[in-house]
């Protein structure tokens, strides 16, 4: 059901869906419309004046499959142990902002996420997915601790959806801190991820060494990356953005995306996309992206293992084609 608002929007159509729409504040204190209100697991959270307390208690109270939505409202969310969604076809999104211009190539945002989600607990997971068919959307992520994960996918995640989200490493640099991951310990493949219109940055003054942003230590099939930024700000080294290194994986297709290093950086995205590992012929795609100077487009087992197009490397001299077949 959708609230109309006393300026004529509405709330509840985000997405437009046939499902029901779960509201959840960040604070058991919060205002929406100037007005203030009371969150807690025991409302029942269909309005955003009856929001509930927790991510958690909101997606055990969602449906599989019948296009349930939780709007997670401004402001910063906490949680203390991992949330995982485990309920197929559901939808996690913030307040939409930020909108980009729609083109062929463009960099990932929205950059200022106003919805934001941090998990302080030992595991530092944000999400993990284990449920077919979900969607996550309109987010910032910041792990609070080093070796922490934004999204964690299970073999059971397949045909997962992240976009318009931002992640930001700079409370949790380290080699094992990871945006988006399908790990090498899970058994099975993930299929046909969609990753799309992101930002990762490290942050920032940050000193550590970062770890991938998108990383499929396990095996994958049919990943597709698309209209995302790789921003490294950081003092310390950044080795790989992008990682699959699987033998067993192909379909990693990666277009229209941004790999750079900020004025603000003393070092560089060492290889933007590293496929080490994969060994099936023609198992990896990159289409349209760029690199900054001093970053390695990618490295693969075998040169037959990868196929590059229309992705430049900038240098001192301007703009280096890396590959135009």
């Amino acid at each position: 059901m959708g609230y109309i608002t006393r300026y004529g929007s509405f709330w509840g159509m985000l997405p437009q869906t046939q499902g029901r729409i779960f509201w959840v504040a960040p604070a058991a204190s919060y205002t929406v419309e100037g007005r203030t209100y009371s969150a807690s697991d025991n409302n029942d959270g269909l309005s955003p004046e009856r929001a509930f307390l927790t991510v958690d208690y909101a997606v055990g109270q969602t449906t599989a499959n019948v296009g349930d939505v939780i709007v997670l409202l401004h402001g910063a969310h906490t949680s203390t142990a991992t949330v995982t969604l485990d309920v197929a076809g559901i939808t996690i999104t913030g307040l939409p902002g930020s909108t980009p211009l729609g083109r062929s190539h463009g960099s990932g945002g929205g950059k200022r996420n106003n919805s934001r989600i941090t998990n302080t607990g030992t595991a530092g997971f944000i999400f993990t997915v284990t449920a077919t068919d979900v969607e996550i959307a309109w987010l910032d992520m910041t792990p609070a601790a080093a070796g922490g994960r934004c999204v964690s996918l299970s073999t059971a995640a397949d045909r997962a959806y992240v976009h318009d989200c931002t992640f930001q490493f700079s409370n949790a640099v380290s080699v094992t801190t990871y945006g988006i991951i399908h790990d090498v310990d899970v058994t099975g493949a993930n299929e046909d991820l969609m990753v799309r219109n992101c930002y990762f940055t490290n942050g920032a003054g940050t000193t550590g060494a970062n770890g991938g942003a998108v990383v499929a230590a396990g095996t994958i099939y049919g990943w597709t990356i698309e209209q995302c930024t790789f921003a490294h700000k950081g003092t310390g080294a950044w080795a790989v953005a992008v990682l699959a290194s699987n033998a067993s994986s192909a379909g990693l297709m990666i277009r229209d995306s941004d790999f750079i290093s900020s004025s603000n950086a003393t070092s560089v995205i060492t290889t933007a996309v590293t496929t080490t590992g994969m060994s099936i012929d023609a198992s990896t795609l990159i289409w349209r992206c760029y690199a900054s100077a001093g970053t390695d487009v990618c490295t693969a087992t075998a040169i037959v293992d990868i196929g590059l197009a229309e992705t430049y490397l900038g240098s001192s001299g301007g703009g280096a084609l890396a590959n135009n077949n």
